[in-house]
């Protein structure tokens, strides 16, 4: 595997597990606020959380039914018919509580108040009622369809840890425990600069030789899908224009994207620019691709990434540095996309052994339940972004994959969903 022309070894590159590392280093989670339950969905957990009431508050009823007393019972015949006379109704948020007597029952409501006396509820489907009198004859036993008290979560019980991620389902959990504000770290605000004489913003008429910006409507997107807010501006290659928008931007963000002018020739004017700012740079150039023409400083002690202009450059650097650095403020721990074990679909050759290559793919199952990584094979880089669904590393170190070799890939999206895996133990 050469060299290839594009490298010049002169240059400072640096590996890609040293740039996250790096990354990883400077940057640190934000302050704390307080939000609304219904409003942190996706946020990180600032704070360990305990209950502060039992929920139910008393024993329910799991069903519509009637709530009726095993003393009765116990004197009936199997499979004979019992009759029971219905003595009042019970329904959801009733203050009173009733009272069940032998030879009767009272009818309940889903989350209705257990009567005293209660030793089981039976579902109305399983049962006849006429004027007041029940018939049913199936069996009953004690603690049918009750929920007793504390029984989804009791006063004082651990509910939530401090850096957890939170879900829509955790955090109804947390509403039932008494609690209708919690702390969470605060989000981000991301700022993204276009620049390049030869952006347009989406939606405005086209110079010739223009193209749209669509850089930027895909990090802004990435962004958005975790819950980020980013303001954005496209500028041309022009040194004043820039660093006016660099230093307006940056007063209002906690991180800033540039996408372009990160190579350094003659139109690439970012890098140079941020140096003459007084940023701290702390890595320009990494042996990754595609990306490798990514830069990473502070400006103010405010991170700032430059990201390549080429789309896939752009969004790769994007992906695997500056996205983790934005969810890092925000509190999580680990990297924006869980893994899974796939068979590679083709052989695969790495861009060098001290390098980090990412091939995009899309992700299907077998009828045996293996997954497959199928590179794409177009030509159109656009396309292939498109269409990805899980990036193939190929990490340093690594030559490279031979076809069916079980690997580790990123999943990028949300919509697939896969059933059990199945390989071989010697593939693991």
């Amino acid at each position: 595997m050469g060299i290839g022309p594009e490298i010049d070894e002169g240059r400072d590159y640096i590996g890609y597990s040293h740039a996250l590392e790096l990354v990883r280093s400077y940057i640190h989670p934000l302050d704390v606020e307080y939000v609304s339950l219904e409003v942190a969905a996706g946020r990180i957990l600032a704070e360990d959380l305990r209950a502060i009431v039992d929920s139910p508050s008393l024993d329910v009823s799991l069903k519509d039914g009637y709530a009726v007393s095993l003393e009765c019972l116990q004197r009936t015949d199997p499979g004979k018919t019992v009759e029971l006379k219905v003595t009042g109704t019970a329904h959801a948020g009733d203050m009173e509580i009733l009272s069940v007597t032998p030879g009767c029952a009272v009818k309940v409501t889903t989350g209705a108040p257990l009567p005293q006396g209660t030793d089981a509820v039976i579902a109305a489907e399983l049962c006849n009622e006429q004027d007041n009198r029940l018939f049913f004859s199936e069996a009953v036993y004690p603690g049918q369809n009750i929920l007793r008290a504390g029984t989804d979560v009791s006063t004082g019980e651990p509910i939530g840890t401090k850096g957890e991620w939170l879900s829509p389902g955790k955090l109804g959990f947390f509403a039932a425990a008494g609690l209708h504000q919690i702390r969470v770290y605060r989000m981000p605000r991301v700022s993204i600069l276009a620049t390049g004489d030869e952006v347009a913003p989406p939606g405005a008429a086209l110079r010739p030789g223009q193209v749209y910006a669509s850089n930027l409507v895909t990090l802004a997107s990435w962004l958005h899908s975790f819950g980020v807010r980013p303001s954005f501006q496209v500028v041309p290659d022009s040194r004043d224009r820039i660093e006016t928008n660099i230093w307006t931007l940056h007063s209002g963000t906690e991180q800033l994207l540039i996408s372009g002018g990160a190579w350094g020739s003659e139109r690439d004017l970012v890098v140079d620019i941020l140096s003459t700012s007084g940023w701290k740079k702390v890595f320009h150039r990494v042996r990754m691709g595609p990306g490798k023409a990514v830069a990473f400083g502070l400006l103010e002690q405010k991170p700032i990434f430059c990201l390549p202009g080429g789309p896939p450059s752009n969004e790769m650097a994007f992906l695997q540095l500056a996205l983790p650095a934005v969810l890092w403020q925000a509190g999580w721990k680990g990297m924006p996309f869980r893994t899974v074990l796939a068979r590679i679909d083709a052989d695969l050759v790495g861009r060098r052994i001290d390098w980090t290559q990412f091939i995009h793919a899309r992700l299907t199952q077998d009828g045996q339940g293996t997954l497959w990584a199928t590179p794409h094979r177009t030509e159109s880089r656009l396309q292939s972004m498109a269409l990805t669904e899980c990036l193939i590393p190929i990490p340093e170190g690594t030559e490279g994959y031979t076809r069916g070799q079980v690997v580790e890939v990123q999943v990028l999206s949300s919509r697939i969903a896969f059933g059990v895996q199945h390989f071989p133990e010697s593939d693991l």
